[in-house]
């Protein structure tokens, strides 16, 4: 599509539950700009590319062992013709027919933002503590800190890992980036975290993050249903931490059940406001320590120096689907 004003690039890999209802979202977007939908299919064996078909929509196929989080998000950004790049992963699905504007009208006449994320609200299927954990994450969605920015370097440099985490919060589950700006600054080619890592990396460069509520999508994923799957996501976490922000945790027992009594307690409130039935609210009651221990398992692995490669492969979650 030539003169295009935004390009919109769909990451995709056996997307065929989601990629339908994503589409029809993003081509009833109400926005007087011209845009086009790029996806970038990396082996998709079930009928996602079909489904994709059905809509004006450009595809790009790519080898499975040729994708990266970082990597193909640069490909995108390169094969864009709108001077704003829209990445949304298929599975996350605008709520509305304000995402896109909501989203790029940040760019307009502030040349200092360099990226802007949206919102994103469980689906009706994520279970109680992953859909509590998106909705009450004080890191990616505070309306009090929309626009992120350094202005001082040297309280920035004496800020404690946890302040600077909070910081550089930026996910590419739906975000807006400019063009010009990511073409000379792309994602780092890393297993996990490019959004975080190129955040950072912006931040410190001088330019701003801005979060954007009124830009919402449809997204989430059951990670606190599989207790090996929270400590592998956890694992995965803490591993970015330490490579970021020289983030170590504190290892203290004590400190941990603590946190994990805090976590479980508001979990319960959280589970018995649902409107499920008493047999789902117990199940959840009940578990929910358990995947609150594994939490802490997959920090405490995560944390601990000089993992052999295999056992890192056997714990990461990003290698468990990268194989897949």
């Amino acid at each position: 599509m030539p003169n295009v004003d935004v390009s919109i690039i769909i990451l995709a890999k056996n997307e065929e539950e989601y990629i339908g209802a994503t589409l029809d979202m993003v081509f009833r977007q109400d926005i007087d700009k011209k845009y086009e939908v790029v996806i970038i299919d990396s082996g998709s064996r079930d009928s996602t590319i079909e489904i994709a078909r059905k809509y004006p929509v450009k595809i790009l196929e790519i080898p499975a062992r040729e994708f990266g989080h970082g990597r193909t998000r640069n490909l995108g950004a390169k094969i864009a013709g709108g001077e704003t790049v829209v990445f949304l992963n298929a599975d996350a699905t605008p709520m509305n027919k304000d995402w896109l504007r909501s989203l790029v009208i940040n760019f307009e006449n502030n040349e200092k933002i360099a990226g802007i994320y949206s919102y994103t609200y469980p689906r009706c299927n994520c279970n109680p503590l992953d859909a509590r954990a998106i909705l009450a994450d004080r890191y990616l969605f505070d309306t009090n800190t929309k626009v992120r920015y350094i202005e001082s370097f040297s309280e920035y440099n004496q800020m404690d890992a946890e302040e600077k985490r909070k910081i550089i919060s930026f996910h590419t589950i739906s975000c807006a980036i400019n063009r010009d700006i990511l073409i000379k600054n792309t994602f780092a080619d890393i297993p996990f975290g490019e959004d975080l890592e190129w955040s950072k990396r912006m931040l410190e460069a001088g330019f701003r993050i801005m979060y954007e509520p009124r830009s919402i999508v449809v997204h989430s994923h059951n990670i606190h249903s599989s207790f090996a799957i929270t400590i592998k996501r956890y694992f995965d976490d803490a591993i970015l931490s330490q490579r970021l922000l020289h983030r170590w945790p504190s290892l203290h027992l004590l400190k941990w059940l603590a946190v994990i009594a805090i976590e479980s307690k508001d979990d319960v409130a959280y589970i018995l406001k649902l409107k499920r039935s008493l047999f789902y609210k117990l199940g959840w009651v009940i578990y929910s320590p358990i995947t609150r221990m594994a939490e802490f398992l997959g920090i405490l692995l995560g944390a601990l120096p000089f993992l052999p490669a295999n056992l890192i492969s056997k714990l990461s979650l990003v290698e468990q689907i990268k194989r897949r």
